[in-house]
């Protein structure tokens, strides 16, 4: 398990795709908001702002699938898996897709989300910020802790429809299922629960909204 993994964690944080996820997640981030940015206002205010723009969720998380969500296609279609399997077992292989797949798709997003907020920061400075909820206190004494919480929720969102888009390539092993499954699932099933409660609204809970008063 350990050595497919170390070699998992290689593929997918040394890679040229990785680092194009980070900086195009960066620049959708400024091209999302970019509207919203004036002398003065609150980089808190816009970031939050950003992030509840449809359009930017749905581009992030194509984004988050691209460092290794296409790994097992790779490597089931060259035959490659096949040795991989005989080395260690199915389950480690199976567990070591995933936890990369999890990891490298949420440190792209929040790298490139962090990225942004940084440089925004240096222009419009982080302050305290105005909101209703259980996070109304920490984002007035804590604004940069209030949107690094924001930004690890919405890395969680994009992660579980990266996640999805790699289990369907057990299924159907095509590396553009693989990178398009999880924009299309994400926003179908967000439509399909968004008239639910809370505690089942993936719209409401990717944005950070409390669940019976708690944290989602």
């Amino acid at each position: 398990m350990n050595g497919i993994f170390l070699s998992d964690l290689k593929r997918a944080f040394l890679s040229k795709w990785y680092f194009a996820s980070v900086i195009a997640a960066a620049t959708t981030c400024y091209v999302s908001s970019r509207e919203y940015i004036d002398n003065g206002v609150n980089s808190v205010y816009t970031v939050e702002l950003m992030l509840n723009l449809g359009l930017f969720k749905k581009v992030i998380v194509f984004f988050s699938a691209i460092p290794f969500v296409t790994a097992f296609c790779r490597d089931y279609n060259s035959g490659y898996f096949k040795s991989l399997i005989v080395r260690s077992s199915e389950r480690s292989y199976a567990w070591s897709n995933v936890s990369v797949c999890a990891l490298s798709g949420f440190s792209s997003v929040f790298l490139g989300c962090l990225v942004y907020f940084l440089i925004l920061s240096l222009f419009c400075p982080a302050r305290p910020y105005e909101t209703v909820g259980v996070y109304s206190a920490l984002a007035w004494n804590y604004p940069v802790i209030y949107v690094l919480l924001l930004l690890g929720i919405f890395s969680l969102y994009a992660v579980m429809w990266t996640t999805v888009g790699l289990m369907l390539t057990s299924v159907l092993p095509d590396p553009y299922i693989a990178l398009g499954s999880p924009l299309i699932f994400g926003y179908i099933l967000e439509e399909i629960t968004y008239g639910l409660p809370t505690c089942l609204n993936l719209y409401k809970l990717s944005h950070g909204i409390a669940v019976f008063k708690q944290s989602p």
